[in-house]
C-alpha cells in the first residue's frame, strides 16, 4: 500500500453515533432546567442560577450559533469567583465544540466533500496538522483568533474526540482565567459589558460578510450562466 492510500484510509471518518450525543446533551439540558427551577425563587441560590445560565450559554456557542463569549465571562466573574467561572466556561466550550465535532463529522461523509478531501491542498494541510495536532488545537483555542478552520481540519482528519476536547480545554482555560480575573477585578458595569458584547458581535458579523459575499457571487454566477 502506498503513502497516498494510507492517508486515504487514515482520513476516512469513523462511524460515531450522533444520537447518543443528542441524548446526552438533552439530559444535560434537563438537569440544568431542574436546577434552575429549584433555585429560581431562592435568593440564597442566586449564584447557582448565574452559573447554570452561563454554562448553558457557553454550551450553545458553537460554529452554527456563533454567540460571542467574552462578555458573559466578564459578567459571570463579576458575580462568582473567577476559578469557578473559568472551569464552567471551559466545560461549556468543550460541549459546544463537540457539537461541531458531530455535525462536521457527518458533513464530511457527504460524497461531494469527500471528493474535495482528495485535493493536494487538503492533504498537505492534514500533514501539517498532524505534526502537532494537540498543540495546534490548544494554541488556536487560546489565541483570540477565528479557529473554525483548525477545528474543521481536526474533525475532518478524524482526530479523536477526547483529545479534541482536552486540547480545547487546555487552550480555553487560561484564556477564560485571564478574562475572569479581569472581570472580577474591574467589576465592569452592565453598560460596559454590553459594549463588549456589541464589539465582539460586530467582529463576528464582519468575519461572516466575506463568506456571505462569496456565496452571493457564486449564486449570481450561476444565474448568469442559466
Amino acid at each position: 500500500m502506498n503513502q497516498q492510500d494510507e492517508l486515504t484510509l487514515e482520513l476516512e471518518p469513523r462511524s460515531i453515533s450522533w444520537r447518543k450525543w443528542v441524548a446526552a446533551f438533552s439530559a444535560f439540558l434537563i438537569c440544568c432546567a431542574v436546577v434552575l427551577a429549584v433555585s429560581w425563587d431562592s435568593p440564597r441560590l442566586a449564584g447557582v442560577q448565574i452559573l447554570v445560565l452561563y454554562l448553558l450559554y457557553m454550551s450553545m456557542a458553537f460554529t452554527f450559533v456563533p454567540l460571542p463569549t467574552a462578555w458573559i465571562v466578564l459578567w459571570a466573574a463579576r458575580e462568582v469567583d473567577p476559578v469557578t467561572v473559568t472551569l464552567l466556561g471551559t466545560l461549556g466550550t468543550c460541549i459546544a465544540n463537540l457539537h461541531d465535532y458531530y455535525i462536521f463529522h457527518h458533513l464530511f461523509r457527504v460524497e461531494r466533500i469527500k471528493r474535495a478531501k482528495a485535493s493536494k491542498f487538503y492533504r498537505e494541510s492534514v500533514r501539517w496538522f498532524h505534526r502537532a495536532p494537540f498543540v495546534t488545537l490548544a494554541v488556536a483555542s487560546f489565541l483570540p483568533i477565528p479557529i473554525d478552520v483548525i477545528r474543521m481540519l481536526a474533525i475532518s482528519a478524524d482526530y479523536p474526540r477526547i483529545r479534541y476536547a482536552v486540547a480545547t480545554a487546555a487552550g480555553r482555560f487560561p484564556r477564560y482565567l485571564l478574562l475572569a480575573y479581569l472581570g472580577y477585578e474591574l467589576q465592569l458595569s452592565n453598560r460596559a459589558i454590553f459594549a463588549v458584547f456589541l464589539v465582539t458581535a460586530a467582529i463576528g458579523m464582519v468575519k461572516g460578510i466575506p463568506k456571505l459575499w462569496s456565496k452571493y457571487r457564486k449564486a449570481s454566477s450561476g444565474d448568469d450562466v442559466r
